[in-house]
């Protein structure tokens, strides 16, 4: 079968991987053109002609087609570890001693889209310029053909398997105990996503749960696990005496939680609360340099000031956070503006295991959450998305600048012009912009203060700036 004169429609290209509305924007002919560049690229870097690939799934229906064709007309041994969550994912890579890995998922957008997440050998994903490679790669093949022989071996199992020992070994047999003993209770919402494994490995810890859209594709809310999509959670804690509700999105990469009383635990606290486990566990914790995103709330920051430990700022993107944790050697990092730590040797958020961290939190603190957050400095996190004409991007940024800049503030800028702009308002405050690379045409602020009245004045007024400058 030949295959030639395709049309390229236009996707969400990133180094977050590559997105699209499947049979629109995202067809099979067009997933060949950027897995043919993936496995170009690999065999450039590795020198092999004959990679050994891992690749795997979430949950949507789109997804057994986009691996049928790319494993039909890739000439590569292919390792297919079926439905499983991205860090699930990644661990395989690094388990069958794999060249790289593809991931067939579109993370938190809905399930009609599809897409993909290309790793390397240690199960991270591509940074910026190794990304910048196979995009370029994918728009230049023309002609392909079907493989005469599938070369496919089926480890869905066995990978499994090894995730599951792997987060234990991470969470270590006294805190698993710990687990065990507190006899928690919780509500576990996959959406139907790969996240439904996380069940049975909680019950192996011993803990109760309660399942909620578990059967795979089974999609009852957005897929994005935010404040809004989860809140119907609450009666669900309240009719099973639940001690909290955890949400995954679709690769359950990423875990978000709503509390007993309904509040919404945001992915800062989140992430301070397993940075502040894992330094307190460190015999050293002041030799060690913590890594985040540029807009995680600063309450991550004054929890590595307690410590005496270093803070590392990257831009937002988690392949900036893992290489930044690599440059660190950091044992911990995360995105805050999205729920999972990134925990050593992970390389990626990874919700399953943020979530047994804070159980274990619970356990050896034998409080509530709520409790627990409530001993945490109080930060407010106001987030907005503002649709823009992409044209104007540079001409807005230099507004922005030029505008901060007036007022005597600190600015700060990660990855150029096209990166992100952070404001330093006050020693606690800060405001920050970024255009999304994931939504076409949106820009994201957010606005970050120990005081809810200074948060929500500074993401008004930066709203009213940018709106000033995109109209101009």
């Amino acid at each position: 079968m030949q295959l030639n004169k395709l049309v390229f429609m236009p996707l969400t290209e990133s180094f977050s991987g590559v997105r699209g509305i499947y049979g629109k924007d995202l067809t099979e002919s067009v997933a060949v053109r950027y897995a043919h560049s993936y496995i170009s690229f690999l065999r450039n870097k590795t020198g092999k002609n004959n990679a050994a690939i891992v690749i795997g799934m979430d949950t949507r229906p789109s997804g057994i087609k986009l691996i049928d064709t790319i494993t039909g007309i890739i000439d590569a041994n292919f390792i297919d570890v079926g439905i499983l969550p991205t860090p699930a994912i990644e661990l395989a890579v690094r388990y069958f001693n794999a060249d790289g890995g593809i991931i067939i998922t579109a993370s938190h957008n809905e399930p009609e889209w599809n897409g993909f997440k290309f790793l390397n050998s240690d199960g991270s994903i591509l940074n910026d310029n190794e990304m910048k490679l196979v995009i370029q790669g994918s728009k230049s093949l023309k002609n392909f053909h079907k493989v005469q022989d599938k070369k496919v071996t089926e480890k869905n199992g066995e990978a499994l398997k090894k995730y599951s020992d792997f987060v234990f070994e991470i969470i270590g047999k006294e805190n698993a105990e710990s687990i065990r003993n507190s006899k928690q209770k919780i509500v576990v919402d996959p959406n139907g996503g790969a996240g439904a494994v996380a069940k049975k490995i909680l019950e192996q810890a011993g803990v109760e749960v309660v399942g909620v859209s578990i059967a795979y594709g089974d999609f009852r809310r957005q897929v994005e696990p935010t404040e809004d999509s989860l809140i119907y959670l609450k009666s669900i804690i309240d009719e099973n005496k639940a001690d909290f509700a955890a949400g995954f999105d679709c690769d359950a990469d990423r875990v978000e939680i709503l509390m007993q009383n309904g509040q919404f635990l945001s992915g800062n606290y989140i992430l301070a609360l397993v940075v502040e486990e894992v330094l307190s566990n460190n015999r050293n914790p002041r030799n060690q340099t913590v890594v985040v995103n540029d807009a995680t709330s600063n309450v991550v920051r004054d929890v590595v000031q307690k410590f005496g430990a270093k803070l590392k700022e990257v831009e937002v993107g988690e392949t900036n956070v893992v290489e930044g944790m690599k440059k660190a050697k950091s044992i911990v990092g995360g995105e805050g503006s999205s729920g999972g730590a990134i925990i050593s040797p992970s390389k990626c958020r990874d919700g399953i295991l943020t979530l047994l961290m804070i159980l274990s939190i619970i356990a050896k603190k034998d409080k509530t959450l709520h409790d627990i957050v409530e001993e945490y400095p109080k930060y407010f996190t106001l987030r907005k998305k503002i649709e823009f004409n992409a044209k104007n991007h540079d001409a807005i940024k230099k507004h922005l600048k030029s505008h901060y800049s007036r007022s005597g503030f600190e600015i700060r800028e990660n990855g150029g012009l096209k990166g992100s702009l952070k404001v330093i308002t006050g020693k606690n405050s800060f405001v920050w912009f970024r255009a999304s690379k994931t939504e076409s045409n949106i820009f994201r602020i957010i606005a970050d203060s120990d005081k809810k009245e200074e948060a929500e004045k500074l993401l008004e007024e930066a709203a009213t700036v940018f709106e000033k400058a995109n109209d101009e």
